[in-house]
């Protein structure tokens, strides 16, 4: 008997599944027709075509649809629905309900989907002549998106996850007892929740710009496709090369929210930590940056275009490569962004090959039609951005590769490891690439198509190489560049920087191409702040405390800060003044001091690092760095008591060390200190009748301090009430526990004080603000080159 239950809103589960179904229908259609319509007959293509457009509206219309109920779904909390139950929690403000969309497998696969929607429906206003077979691929590829989401068994196979999932439809929920009871809604009162780390304003826009760039680069990989198909060897680089630039500037720009909210939010101490993930996303960005370079040498001699089409194809296979990595599960050991397994990774190595084959296919057949030159003049422009680009691919290959360690042992059943120190691994292997990036970048600026006359060349660069010598030096000299790698990787950015410069201030009417050389620019002082930044970055959290941390906190990286004590730390000196619960985040504040002539402290900042708390996934230890124009100041947490400052356990109780009995003007020595009574006073009555007995304690330390307390006896009726008195400098608490008849008798209680304490790492970035504006600098003149670009595309 089926059980009828109560609460479910399932209508509009059941209408986005449906939707799914038939926008997968509408896309195998919309590539059909448009396959019908690259026949080359006038007669019918014409049909063929209004067909295809047609079935692309209604994919469009069917993906929208799933996106807006999904959307519904979210925002009220629907709990029965297992995507919803993930990812979102009673608490969860508008802005990461919204980010929830994208922050699942099946979610962010629907938004990538519906981003590829929209790039369609651009190609079907804006692809003139190219439309039939570029759209021809671009709904091939939406074929296997939409597969993705289906979430159904055909012949004992699952197909796809759908983000419709009912949570007692999931196999391992269907036998369990709890989702037997048709009332079952009623006892989920709240949600699983997003991630913390999900939880950043970065990272509500991080995700939905880099599927942005995932869609986009399947548009020059369609338009070289379709270059192919039509045989038209050199006339697809013009409409393609606007989508291309646009897809480095949405692929550059998510990368960059990433490393922006990992700076913030990570306690890795910087903005890229070469993280599986991270490097899969790197990689098709090389690659299309190559292959854009690439097309550029192809269209100027019309000649060489092998490698412009291969590496046009392998920019987004590589895209594809990265979704199998972040969603197999196959790298759930090594990085932190990755999903688990549920099934997905064999379904997109069908896509990934699919594409793969059609692509290798296509362009063997025509490998001996491309036109082609036996000998290349080694002194031009085209010469060395071709080395240019294969620099950037053998760049992407050894990232690549590492990468995939987990990969290849899954295939030949080998145990090799990942590299113990993946920082060190990669920045050891990538320096030399930089350094040949930005040196090839510097010299091509001053050669020309074809041949270069080498007189011209070497006095037009000498400016731009003197100027990266000298200030090269003038660094080295006044700062702490100190090994041979850091100071040539320095001398090349500032040689790229410089010949940028140049280019766009003494040739710019007669060489510069303006944009190209901005997205230059931004590259070179890019390269540049990493030398600055990263060779200078200085760990300055040294333990001055005098406790021993042990090996799980190295001491030359970590301090502990006892409350209100303030300790040495670089150039100032730190104090941790308490902490303060708001909601689901404890805030620390550290403060940093300095001290004036006459000896006082005064404070500079505070910082406020935080610890977010989640029973469910873990608490996030989220950083705060001081932002100054030449440096940050970034401190986190690396221990603290996080259950007793969440109120979820009391604070240790102090520690009861002596009783004492003591007559006025007793001296009592305790712990090599000397503790005298010097009077004992009755205080005025309160109000409500309390009759309250104060005692004055002085209290002298071996070193000679001395200190006042003045602990209380309060009786009020039959209740006795303490009021002790602390020496916080000493960890000390006196307990006025008793008093007797005339000659006044009283017993002190001595305690030791458990004191409050975190520990704490503090890094000094300087020049990370260079950093951020030269990728500021770099997007924009990708966003310029776009725009150039797209107002000289091919005309209908």
């Amino acid at each position: 008997m089926d059980i009828q239950y109560v609460g479910e809103h399932l209508l509009p589960g059941q209408l986005g599944h449906f939707s799914l179904i038939i926008g997968l229908l509408a896309a195998f259609l919309t590539a059909f027709f448009y396959l019908q319509a690259s026949r080359e007959n006038p007669q019918d293509m014409s049909r063929w075509r209004n067909w295809a457009r047609y079935a692309w509206y209604a994919h469009s219309f069917f993906i929208v649809l799933a996106s807006v109920l999904l959307m519904y779904l979210l925002l009220n909390r629907y709990y029965e629905y297992r995507y919803v139950w993930v990812h979102v929690e009673n608490d969860l403000g508008l802005g990461y309900l919204i980010a929830s969309f994208w922050a699942g497998q099946e979610g962010s696969l629907l938004f990538w989907a519906l981003c590829q929607v929209a790039i369609g429906l651009l190609l079907l206003r804006y692809a003139g002549r190219w439309e039939n077979k570029v759209m021809s691929v671009v709904a091939f590829s939406q074929v296997f998106m939409s597969s993705m989401l289906l979430g159904i068994t055909f012949f004992g196979q699952q197909i796809g996850s759908s983000p419709f999932t009912l949570l007692r439809e999931v196999p391992e929920n269907a036998v369990s007892e709890f989702f037997q009871n048709p009332h079952y809604l009623s006892l989920i009162v709240d949600g699983n929740g997003l991630n913390p780390l999900l939880r950043n304003f970065w990272m509500m826009s991080h995700p939905p710009v880099l599927f942005i760039g995932f869609a986009l680069t399947l548009v020059p990989f369609a338009y070289a496709l379709a270059g192919l198909w039509r045989k038209q060897y050199l006339e697809w680089i013009r409409p393609a090369l606007p989508w291309t630039n646009l897809a480095i500037f949405f692929l550059g720009a998510g990368i960059l929210l990433g490393g922006v909210w990992a700076y913030e939010s990570l306690t890795f101490g910087g903005f890229w930590a070469w993280d599986p993930i991270e490097n899969a996303s790197l990689v098709p960005w090389l690659v299309l940056v190559a292959a854009l370079h690439l097309m550029l040498v192809a269209r100027k001699k019309q000649e060489n275009l092998f490698p412009a089409f291969l590496f046009t194809f392998l920019s987004f296979i590589f895209v594809i490569y990265s979704t199998y990595l972040t969603r197999s599960g196959v790298l759930a050991d090594t990085s932190v962004h990755s999903f688990g397994n549920d099934g997905m990774g064999n379904h997109i190595l069908v896509y990934l090959f699919s594409l793969l084959i059609l692509s290798v296919v296509v362009l063997i057949r025509n490998y001996r039609k491309l036109p082609s030159k036996d000998n290349e003049e080694p002194i031009s422009k085209e010469f060395w951005l071709f080395i240019a680009a294969m620099v950037l691919v053998l760049s992407a290959f050894q990232i690549i590769f590492t990468t995939s360690i987990p990969v290849w042992n899954k295939i030949f059943g080998s145990e090799l490891s990942p590299p113990a120190d993946v920082v060190h691994h990669y920045n050891t292997w990538q320096l030399p690439f930089a350094v040949l990036v930005a040196v090839l970048m510097a010299l091509a600026h001053f050669l020309k198509w074809g041949r270069t006359d080498m007189k011209k060349f070497l006095t037009s660069s000498a400016l731009s190489f003197g100027l990266a010598l000298a200030t090269s030096v003038l660094i080295i000299f006044f700062s702490e560049v100190n090994q041979l790698a850091h100071r040539i990787f320095l001398f090349a950015g500032m040689f790229a920087l410089f010949s940028s410069l140049d280019m766009l201030l003494r040739f710019r009417k007669t060489l510069a191409n303006t944009p190209a050389l901005i997205s230059h620019l931004g590259i070179a002082l890019f390269l540049v702040a990493i030398v600055l930044t990263f060779s200078q970055k200085d760990t300055i959290s040294q333990n001055t405390s005098g406790y021993n941390l042990g090996e799980a906190f190295p001491a030359n990286e970590n301090l502990l800060l006892i409350k209100d004590e303030i300790l040495p730390m670089g150039s100032y000196f730190v104090t941790y003044k308490g902490h303060r619960r708001e909601g689901e985040d404890i805030f620390y504040q550290i403060d940093f001091l300095r001290k004036n002539n006459q000896g006082e402290y005064y404070k500079v900042f505070s910082s406020q690092p935080t610890i977010k708390l989640n029973e469910t996934m873990g608490n996030v230890y989220n950083p705060y760095a001081k932002v100054y124009p030449g440096k940050d100041i970034f401190t986190y947490i690396t221990f603290a008591d996080v259950e007793s400052h969440a109120g979820h356990t009391h604070a240790h109780e102090p520690k009861l060390l002596e009783t004492l009995e003591m007559t006025r003007s007793d001296t009592i020595s305790f712990e090599n200190n000397l503790m005298v009574l010097s009077a004992i006073e009755a205080v005025d009555p309160e109000e409500d009748g309390s009759i309250i007995v104060e005692a004055t304690i002085d209290v002298i330390t071996h070193f000679g301090q001395e200190f006042q307390v003045n602990p209380r006896f309060a009786l009020q009726g039959n209740s006795i009430h303490y009021h002790d008195d602390t020496i916080r400098e000493l960890d000390y608490r006196f307990r006025f526990s008793e008093v007797s008849e005339k000659p006044f008798t009283i017993m002190v209680e001595l305690y030791q004080e458990e004191p409050e304490f975190i520990i704490i790492k503090t890094i000094i970035f300087p020049y990370i603000n260079l950093l951020w504006l030269s990728c500021i600098i770099m997007l924009t003149g990708f966003w310029m080159t776009f725009r150039k670009r797209w107002k000289t595309r091919e005309a209908k």
